[in-house]
């Protein structure tokens, strides 16, 4: 084997360990997610400038998450205290408690998936963000002593 043969699989080689699948945490960095859970759908939104995490199921919720590779933990959230149906609020307590326990994640074709120590999974669906509500243009000016006055009628 010459050097240049040499040369070339040791560069093949190199490529192929840079292609190891590890996620990409800046993936997540304004990202934002969806899954069906049972009552409510659940929504998942990751800051695009910092490592905090917000969503909904029945109550709006907030808080911070660590990633490190394919590593993940999330802080605890404080979230509103609004009721819903039971179904639905059974839902948000075990998704809560369940983000407490989550240790690993994969992110792969649009698809989120939280996984715990025990086994225990969720899969979210990555979506686009809500549209911006763009507020209307002004066209025209209209004077004020160019509005009418009511006409008083007898």
């Amino acid at each position: 084997m010459n050097i240049k043969s040499f040369a070339i699989m040791a560069g093949v080689l190199a490529l192929a360990a840079c292609g190891d699948n590890t996620p990409n945490p800046e993936m997540l960095k304004g990202a934002n997610f969806i899954a069906a859970g049972t009552g409510t759908d659940i929504t998942l939104s990751f800051d695009a400038n910092e490592m905090r995490v917000n969503g909904q199921v029945v109550n709006l919720y907030n808080g911070t998450y660590e990633v490190n590779g394919d590593k993940i933990k999330f802080g605890p959230f404080a979230s509103t205290m609004m009721m819903g149906p039971m179904d639905a609020m059974q839902t948000e307590q075990d998704y809560f408690q369940f983000m407490a326990t989550v240790e690993s994640y994969d992110l792969t074709d649009g698809r989120l998936t939280l996984k715990n120590a025990d086994g225990k999974e969720i899969v979210f669906q990555q979506v686009e963000p809500a549209a911006e509500v763009v507020e209307a243009e002004v066209v025209e000016e209209v004077p004020a002593d160019a509005v009418a006055e009511p006409v008083a009628t007898k």
